[in-house]
Parts: structure tokens; sequence; C-alpha cells
């Protein structure tokens, strides 16, 4: 059987069951597992790793900067070029342009994992003890530290009764030639000690033992991980946009963000492991997880679209010049003027949910909900109501059109971005149910517009250039929706919750007319119906 992408296009609309079984072709199961492989490394780098070094005792201010490196996400857009034109020496014929680059920045994510499973950001020297034990040794003035945060918690009666035992525990102390003082203990006790420094003096007091040398190799590791994270998205991208016709493009974003959801409950699960054994080993089984995906690429198909058009001729410096200019000056023709009404529509398509996603936290905790109740109805009833707003996404694009589920899309935002403000208004502190409606119907919402949003993005890029056109067009919506959710607590300090989740719902209303602009008057390319003629589709199996 090799029915083709457009024949599925143009037939499967006639019943539901066909519609659905799109998602169970090869290529969108290549989706999914795409999805989870460029999710991952984001969440490690995102939050993983600065939670990893909080527990090590480092202070807030270095954990700040170390997220310096989450940038290369937002300036993916200056390399693309480079994964849309380059060829990997001995990869490029084995897998071909984008499987070649995707194989690549997973090898650059999984040396980045190893590298963090095998340091400390602590400093400690880990022994082996004459029965076996783990013995972990630090300077006399980190033990002092330690200790005296422990006497603090004592002091604030925060210690369980084993804790309290760690401050009367008989600890080895030698002294090395050059007269330094160690501290030799078990590398429980000493994980437990950081876990209960509390106050940022003792943590500001720690720092003096976590020097530039023991953090540098980590800040490699991490710098590594964000730029071959976002590599991967880059390739990752201009696979999605050439695997598929517009019409299935949404079923991608949806099978693509799937696998994203999946990512982020295997971190979560990676957290269970640094709880379980380290986080030594956690690093490791991601590394691990990483590595798989890889060697499930092999067994993917490569795209065939546009690569003609990206053989580059002539000298170096026209090759640059192709490679750079070449992909921003085709989009501008293709658009012509209309392409400042397509870009004010991604820029304020998406603000809704920046500006109010934001602030959804700090008004839970304003209205009293308790933390577990919170972090409960998130995980589970809003965790399945992402994954449901994905799927029916999809669907809905699929069947009724991608321009039109994007019309959906911003009603549905309306609608339940204003829940928010009817929240505000009414809940106590009890009202767990109302705070569930709102956090399912958000995350709903959120699945649905994440999956319509996606597909048009990709529909106005050229596949011969779909690295390139697609970072940059991405990061429209990205930077400009996260500059101006930077001003929501400023907002909200001015007027309020209820008016502020108003405010961020009426978003909705200048995106709703520039998208009825461009339905009825704009062009082909502007409405992502303009039909590359060299995209071929491939086949389902």
């Amino acid at each position: 059987m090799a029915d083709s992408n457009a024949e599925i296009g143009a037939a499967g609309r006639t019943t539901w069951l066909k519609t659905l079984t799109v998602y169970f072709t090869p290529v969108m199961l290549s989706m999914l597992i795409l999805g989870f492989a460029s999710g991952l490394p984001l969440y490690m780098v995102f939050q993983k790793l600065s939670y990893w070094l909080r527990d090590a005792g480092i202070e807030r201010s270095t954990i700040g900067f170390f997220y310096f490196v989450t940038l290369s996400y937002s300036l993916k857009w200056l390399w693309a070029p480079v994964v849309d034109r380059v060829k990997l020496p001995g990869l490029h014929k084995l897998l071909g342009a984008r499987r070649s680059w995707i194989v690549t920045a997973i090898a650059g994510t999984v040396v980045a994992l190893a590298m963090l499973s095998t340091n400390d950001p602590t400093g400690a020297n880990y022994l082996e003890g004459t029965d076996g034990e783990r013995l972990a040794q630090i300077s006399a003035g980190e033990y002092a530290v330690l200790t005296d945060s422990l006497a603090f918690a004592e002091e604030e009666d925060l210690l369980t009764e084993s804790d309290a035992a760690l401050l009367t525990a008989g600890y080895t102390r030698e002294t090395d030639v050059d007269g330094t003082e160690t501290v030799l203990l078990p590398a429980d006790d000493y994980r437990r000690l950081l876990e209960i420094v509390r106050e940022d003096e003792h943590f500001e007091a720690l720092s003096d033992y976590r020097s530039f040398t023991i953090l540098f190799p980590i800040m490699i590791a991490a710098l590594l991980l964000a730029y071959s994270g976002a590599t991967l998205d880059v390739a990752i991208d201009a696979w999605r946009i050439e695997s598929a016709p517009n019409d299935l493009q949404a079923n991608m974003a949806a099978a693509y963000s799937f696998g994203y959801r999946i990512a982020y409950l295997t971190s979560s699960l990676g957290l269970a492991i640094s709880e379980w054994v380290n986080w030594h080993a956690s690093f490791l089984v991601m590394a691990t997880a990483m590595a798989i995906t890889a060697a499930l690429v092999f067994f993917m198909k490569e795209p065939k679209a546009g690569t003609g058009r990206r053989e580059l001729e002539g000298s170096l410096g026209m090759k640059v010049v192709r490679a750079v200019w070449q992909p921003f000056k085709d989009f501008f023709e293709r658009l012509g003027w209309w392409i400042i009404a397509v870009v004010a529509l991604i820029s304020l398509y998406r603000i809704s949910d920046f500006t109010m996603g934001v602030m959804a936290s700090p008004l839970y905790s304003d209205l009293g909900f308790d933390r577990a109740v919170v972090g409960a109805v998130q995980g589970g009833p809003g965790l399945i109501s992402t994954f449901v707003g994905l799927f029916i996404g999809g669907v809905v694009a699929y069947r009724i059109g991608m321009m039109r589920a994007l019309v959906v899309g911003l009603l549905i935002t309306l609608i339940t971005n204003g829940a928010f403000a009817w929240l505000a208004a009414t809940a106590q502190p009890e009202d767990a149910w109302k705070l569930t409606v709102a956090i399912v119907g958000d995350n709903l919402a959120g699945g649905f517009v994440t999956t319509v949003f996606i597909a048009y993005l990709s529909s106005l890029v050229d596949p011969a250039s779909a690295a390139t056109q697609y970072a940059w067009v991405s990061s429209f919506y990205a930077l400009f929706a996260k500059f101006l959710s930077g001003f929501s607590g400023v907002l909200a300090d001015a007027v309020g919750w209820v008016m502020f989740f108003v405010l961020t719902a009426a978003w909705t209303i200048p995106a709703g007319i520039l998208l009825a602009v461009i339905l009825l008057f704009g062009p082909k390319a502007a409405r992502g119906e303009y039909k590359f003629a060299e995209r071929e589709t491939v086949e389902d199996s």
C-alpha cells in the first residue's frame, strides 16, 4: 500500500475514520518521535538544570547567568541558513540533508547530557569507604556553613528527628599536606545537608567553595545542550514542513506537540530519578533517551522537497549571499506588501496566551488556592486537556481548513482567557471546581491554538529554505509576545486581576481583524494556500 498524503488530503475528509487514521501513518509517528527529541533538551536546560544547581547550593545570581545559554533558542535563525545549505561530510550522503542535521544535533545533546552526568557543581571529592559506602570529601569551611544552616533550621523547628541527628554526627576530619582541613561524610548525609540549606546568606557563603573551575565544565555542557537543542529545532521544523503538504501541516503540528508534551513528562521522570538515585543517573537516563531517538531517525524517510533549489553555485561570497539573503528575498516577493499584515498577525495571534500565562500562577496564590490542589489540577485534567486540544486542533484544521481553524482558535482563546476574569472575580480558596474549569479551558485552547498556528507558520515557508524561513517567522511571535509579557505584572498592578484578564482576552480582537482582512482580501500566499511546485509528498506506508 502506498497512498500518498496528497491522496489522503483529497479523500480523507469523506469520513471521520479516514481523518483519524492520518495520525497513524509512518510520517506522523516519525513526527511524534521528533517532537519528543525536540522537547527534551529544552525542558532539561530550562528547568532541570537550574533545579540541579540550586540543589547543589549554587546562589540564584549564578543560576541566573546560566539562563543566558537559552538565548540560543531565540537566536537560532542566525545559523538556520547553515542548516539549510551545508552538507555534513559522510552523514549527508547516508541520511540526506535533514536527517543528517537531526542526528548530529541529537548527538550534541547526548554528549552534553553525558558531560552533565559526570560533573558535580558542589566540587566535592567522592570516595568509596572501606565498607563500600559512597563518601563525600568537602572542605571544613563548607561543612561549617552547612552546620550553621542546619542549626538555624533547628531553631525554626524545621528539622525531623533524623535531620537533627546530623548536628551531632561524628564525621572524620583530615588535614592535607598543605594544611587544608577536610571533612569526610556519607554522600547521602551531604546531599541532605545541602537540601536543608534555606537562607540566602548560607547560599552566598557556599559560593566561596564553588569556584569557576568547578562550574566551567557545567557551563560548557549547558551551552552545548542549548545550542544543540536549538539546532535540532531548526532541522526538525524543516523536516516537518517538507514531509507533508499544507493540508496535513496541522496534523503534523499536533503530532509534534504531542511528542513535546511526552518529553515534558519524561523530564519530570528525570527529576524523580534525581531523587531516587542522584542527578548523575538522571542526566544519564535522559542522554540514553536522546540516543534512542537518534537511532530511530535512521528508519525515517528523508523529505525530497526543495532539495534541488538548496544547491548553491558561484564564489564563496555569492554562496553566502544566496544562503542568507535569498530566503528573505523569496519570502518578500511571494507576499508583497501583504507581508506587513502577515507579520502583524503572527506577532499578535498568541499574545493573549503569553501575557495571561505569566500571571496565572500569581493569581492562584492571591486567591489562596492550595499549591497541592493547583499542582494536581495542572498535572491531571490540565495536562489531559492539553493533549485533547492538540488532537482536536489537528482534526478541525484537517476537516474545515487551516484558516477557519485559526478563527476558531481566536474565539476559544477569547472565551477561555476571559474565564480567568470570572475566576478572579468569584473564586474562593475552596472553589477547586472553578480553578479546574479555568485551567482545563485554558489548556484545551492552548493545545488547539498551538496546532493550528504552527500549521499556519509552516504553510508560509518555502521547502527550499524551510529551516531559514521558519526560524525567521517563528521568531516574530516569540520575541514580540515574550517582550510584552514582561510588562504583565505592571498591567495587573495598574488595573487589578479582573480587568487584567479582560484586557488580555481582548488581545484576540486586533488579531481577529487582521485574520479577517487576510481571509477576505489576502493572496493565496498570505492565506497559507501557496502551492510550491517542487513540494513532493511522502508515502504513508
